[in-house]
């Protein structure tokens, strides 16, 4: 299993992407434009691919 943390602002998303052993596999800020969002996901969905894992992901926002 890996483990998908993710810290909503209003510009941008910084994600970490560890797994059980808490090694670091992706860490990096999104800009919160819906093309470079859904180019993240795609990023992420191979990197998982690359370990055969699935991900939890935990999302942490500021709610106006």
């Amino acid at each position: 299993m890996l483990f998908l943390g993710i810290d909503q602002h209003a510009s941008h998303l910084t994600v970490l992407l560890i797994d059980q052993q808490k090694d670091v596999l992706l860490a990096q800020q999104v800009s919160t434009r819906p093309s470079k969002i859904l180019r993240f996901f795609d990023q992420l969905a191979k990197c998982c691919a690359g370990h055969k894992e699935s991900f939890i992901a935990v999302l942490e926002g500021l709610i106006k």
